[in-house]
C-alpha cells in the first residue's frame, strides 16, 4: 500500500506548493472519471489562441511544457505538445491525459491556478491558468514554471508506476530484497541479473535499447554527503569497479559536467535524485542515468537505486522515464539485516 501513497504524494505536494504561492486564488479538485485517457504517454495537449502563442508572452508560456528533459543527450522535449484553440476544445480532446489551459479573460479580477484530477478521463491532470490579462498572467507565473512542469511529468511517471506496481521483474524483485532488504519493481525485461559483492545489475534481455537497473551500498557518515562531488566518487567507485569494457581501462564513470541533483522528502524518507550522463573511459560509449540515494538508518549505510541506457542514435524520454518511474517504486525495509 505505501508504493500508492509514496507516489501520490509526490503530485500532491508539488501542487499543494503551487496553490500555497498562489495567495488563495487557486483550487485542486479530484474527479471521478472512470473512461480511460486517449492519448499517449508524454503527450500534452495545450489550449490557448494560437495568435497568443506565436506571441511574446505565449511562448514563453509555451515553453513551461516544451522545454528538453535534463540529463539526456540529445535535445528531447519533455512533451510532445499538441496546440488547441479554446473554440476546439471538445469531443476527444477532453479525453487527453495532460492538459494546460490558457484563460485570458477581462472578466477576471486576480490570476489563478487551478488544477484538477480525472475530469473527463483517468489518469488525467488539468492545470488550467487564468488572468484579467496576458501581463497579468505572466507576472503570475513567474517562478511556477519549474513547479508546474513537475506536476505534468510527476503524473507521467505516476502512470508509470502504477504500470510496473502491476507488471514488473520478479528477477530483480528477488535480488533487491536478499541483498538489500529492499523492493523495487522494474520493467519486467530487465531480468537478467549479475551479482557482486554488495552490487547488483539487472539488463534488459528483449529489446536492442540496454535498459539496465543496478543497486548498491556504502556506509552512511552523515547528510553532509549528500553532494554532487561525493556523489561522483561513490559512483564512480561502484561502476568501474563491477561495470567495465573488455580492457582494464575501459570502464564506466560518470561525466560531472553533466550531473544536476535535488533533495526531497518521499512519504516521509529522505532521497537524493541525481541525474546525468554516463560514459566509458577510453572508449565511446554513454548515455543518460537517474539515480535516488535512501538512508537506511538501522543498517548505517546508503542504498543507491540507479537506472540508464544504451540506446545510440535512439529517442531516449520514454526509456528513462520508465527507469525514474521504477526507481520511485523502491522501499527500504526498515529493519537490521
Amino acid at each position: 500500500m505505501k508504493r500508492f501513497v509514496f507516489i501520490i504524494t509526490m503530485v500532491l505536494v508539488a501542487s499543494s506548493a503551487i496553490l500555497s504561492s498562489c495567495g488563495g486564488g487557486g483550487t485542486q479538485k479530484k474527479g471521478k472519471a472512470t473512461a480511460k485517457v486517449l492519448s499517449a504517454p508524454y503527450e500534452l495537449l495545450l489550449v490557448a489562441h494560437k495568435s497568443w502563442l506565436s506571441a511574446g508572452d505565449g511562448i514563453e508560456f509555451r515553453k513551461i511544457v516544451d522545454c528538453p528533459i535534463v540529463g539526456i543527450p540529445q535535445l528531447e522535449p519533455n512533451f510532445r505538445v499538441t496546440a488547441l484553440e479554446p473554440r476546439d476544445y471538445n469531443g476527444k480532446y477532453l479525453m487527453y491525459g495532460n492538459i494546460f489551459i490558457a484563460d485570458i479573460d477581462p472578466k477576471y479580477t486576480e490570476p489563478s491556478l487551478d488544477v484538477e484530477y480525472d475530469v473527463n478521463a483517468q489518469p488525467q491532470i488539468v492545470v488550467t491558468v487564468k488572468a484579467p490579462t496576458s501581463d497579468r498572467m505572466m507576472i503570475f507565473l513567474d517562478g511556477k514554471q519549474d513547479s508546474i512542469l513537475n506536476l505534468f511529468v510527476q503524473h507521467e511517471l505516476k502512470r508509470e508506476r502504477d504500470l510496473l506496481v502491476k507488471r514488473h521483474s520478479a528477477a530483480v524483485k528477488k535480488e533487491a530484497k536478499k541483498m538489500f532488504n529492499a523492493n523495487i519493481c522494474a520493467p519486467i525485461d530487465v531480468d537478467a541479473v549479475f551479482e557482486k559483492d554488495n552490487f547488483f545489475r539487472a539488463v534488459s534481455s528483449k529489446r536492442f535499447q540496454v535498459m539496465n537497473v543496478c543497486m548498491y551500498a556504502y556506509p552512511f557518515t552523515s547528510m553532509d554527503d549528500f553532494n554532487k562531488e561525493t556523489f561522483i566518487q561513490k559512483r564512480d567507485s561502484a561502476m568501474s569497479k563491477w561495470i567495465y569494457g573488455d580492457t582494464e581501462v575501459n570502464y564506466m564513470c560518470t561525466d560531472p559536467r553533466s550531473v544536476v541533483d535535488s533533495k526531497t522528502t518521499i512519504n516521509g524518507r529522505f532521497v537524493y535524485q541525481v541525474r546525468g550522463l554516463w560514459v566509458f573511459n577510453k572508449a565511446p560509449f554513454g548515455g543518460p542515468f537517474v539515480s535516488y540515494s535512501f538512508v537506511d538508518e538501522p543498517n548505517n549505510r546508503v542504498i543507491v537505486a540507479e537506472g540508464f541506457i544504451w540506446a545510440p542514435e535512439e529517442k531516449k524520454r520514454a526509456l528513462i522515464r520508465e527507469l525514474e518511474a521504477s526507481l520511485q517504486t523502491v522501499e527500504i525495509n526498515d529493519g537490521k539485516k
